[in-house]
């Protein structure tokens, strides 16, 4: 025969597992949300943090980020380095620093095309 007692203390462990779960996955979630949210103002605010690597052949500055610190993005940097290892880039430098990068990768023949054109006729000799 069946112990309902033992059932229903079975049932209500099971319920009570089920609400940690839950509840662990609420603040997971809010916790992520929070994160981005105090990124994305900092990124706004020009003071979050970013990877910058610099390379020849090609003639690149590559900006990864943003993160909340420095500790953060010296953490990922490695992982940059390793994905850029496909296009077997000459490594000038490595920085992190705070910024607030107009474009995530700027190749330098781009920048002189981008500056030659933005110089104003007045200027010109």
């Amino acid at each position: 025969m069946l112990n309902p007692t033992a059932s229903i203390e079975q049932l209500q462990a099971h319920t009570s597992t089920l609400s940690l779960e839950l509840l662990q996955v609420i603040i997971n979630k809010f916790l992520e949300d929070a994160e981005e949210l105090f990124t994305s103002y900092l990124e706004k605010m020009g003071k979050a943090w970013w990877v910058e690597i610099i390379t020849k052949k090609p003639d690149c500055t590559y900006y990864f980020g943003p993160f909340v610190s420095h500790r953060e993005a010296q953490l990922a940097q490695l992982g940059y380095l390793e994905d850029l290892e496909q296009e077997r880039p000459q490594l000038i430098a490595i920085e992190i620093k705070q910024c607030q990068p107009k474009e995530l990768t700027v190749f330098k023949d781009e920048w002189r095309e981008k500056a030659y054109f933005t110089i104003s006729p007045d200027l010109s000799a």
